[in-house]
């Protein structure tokens, strides 16, 4: 979920920007095994006495010294990716609300009053499993499911309206509308469900 905000800042510090991609496969591809290395080291190390079902930070044992590094290390994490979040995201707010760069009390308003957001984000929700949960099924589930065949379903119809082709339905368009309507309904439950789920641990 980081990559969007990072991405951009990543792109122009580089020295060859074209090899944006090459160098965010390996990011990747480290993250990867780095979630799978670190979940698995910890439920190996708790699993006698302890079962994970939800957030691991939670089901740490609080008198335990690896418990408190990793929470540590977890505030650390959020405390210095947190400004690298919040620079892009309010330059693109700044931008949609046609704020200038020499507008500084404005800058500094939008930027506080996202913070105050997150803020108040995380303090009402019931854990963070749940949100980093409803991301991944809301906005994940249409970026990966929803947006591509939409995409080329308008492709395939700005297509054919410039080479003044036959607009009846091939079996390709067929396809990417299948495509979309499977996306939007796994959205819709995923999301449903997640989000089902939050309400529970939050009444518990």
């Amino acid at each position: 979920y980081g990559i969007v905000p990072f991405i951009l800042n990543f792109h122009e510090s580089m020295k060859t920007p074209k090899h944006i991609g090459l160098a965010m496969k390996m990011g990747l591809i480290l993250v990867f095994f780095g979630y799978i290395i670190i979940s698995s080291g910890v439920r190996m190390l708790f699993s006698p006495s302890h079962s994970f079902d939800g957030d691991v930070l939670q089901a740490l044992p609080t008198n335990s010294w690896l418990a408190l590094i990793v929470r540590l290390l977890m505030t650390f994490v959020v405390a210095m990716t947190a400004p690298l979040i919040v620079v892009p995201c309010g330059e693109m707010i700044e931008g949609k609300l046609g704020i200038g760069v020499d507008e500084v009390r404005k800058r500094i308003a939008v930027r506080v009053l996202l913070c105050m957001l997150c803020m108040i984000v995380s303090e009402h929700a019931p854990g963070f499993v749940h949100v980093v949960s409803f991301i991944g099924c809301f906005c994940a589930s249409i970026i990966g499911f929803v947006l591509p065949p939409l995409f080329c379903i308008q492709l395939r119809h700005n297509t054919r309206k410039d080479s003044m082709a036959k607009t009846t339905m091939d079996f390709i368009s067929y396809c990417d509308v299948g495509a979309l309507v499977i996306g939007i309904i796994t959205t819709i439950l995923t999301s449903t469900m997640t989000f089902g789920e939050m309400r529970k641990s939050q009444q518990q």
